[in-house]
């Protein structure tokens, strides 16, 4: 039952994370507004990569990730220093969504097996580690409506 609520949570959250980007233009989603080292685009790829990242390191698995995304989206990564053209929004969305399916197909019949040694965290289990990705994703969240309400204050300031 703790497994499947697990299940559950992630489809939860990953459409609260998705439903704060409807509406947004390919422009608003490469804003980068004073203050922040990164936007919309790259928040949502970081999030994707991050949670693969947790799941797929301890068991010697290919990550789904499309490879060129860790130079895109990985931990210490600035768009300012892309040397490739990102996915679209539209991609980002589609690469988001599937993977809560392909979490609940991969994961969620062994959520309870324990990992070939424990994370730096002490987490032992899958089932220990998906939690540590939605908090993950909610500062994450939290960043893109920062960067959100930065949008729509720079559009107030151009239409005065």
């Amino acid at each position: 039952m703790r497994n499947e609520i697990l299940l559950k949570q992630l489809a939860a959250f990953r459409h609260n994370t998705l439903s704060c980007v409807e509406g947004l233009t390919e422009e608003e989603a490469d804003f980068i507004p004073e203050g922040f080292n990164n936007n919309i685009r790259w928040n949502l790829g970081h999030i994707y990569l991050d949670q693969y990242d947790w799941l797929y390191h301890k068991t010697r698995e290919d990550n789904p990730a499309p490879k060129h995304y860790r130079e895109l989206f990985g931990y210490g990564t600035m768009p300012e220093n892309w040397q490739q053209t990102p996915p679209t929004l539209e991609e980002l969305r589609n690469h988001l969504m599937e993977q809560v399916k392909v979490i609940d197909q991969e994961f969620g019949h062994r959520l309870d097996q324990e990992l070939d040694e424990p994370t730096e965290l002490g987490m032992s289990t899958f089932a220990e580690v998906l939690p540590r990705t939605f908090y993950h994703e909610g500062l994450h969240m939290g960043a893109i409506l920062a960067i959100r309400k930065a949008i729509t204050l720079q559009n107030q300031k151009q239409l005065k």
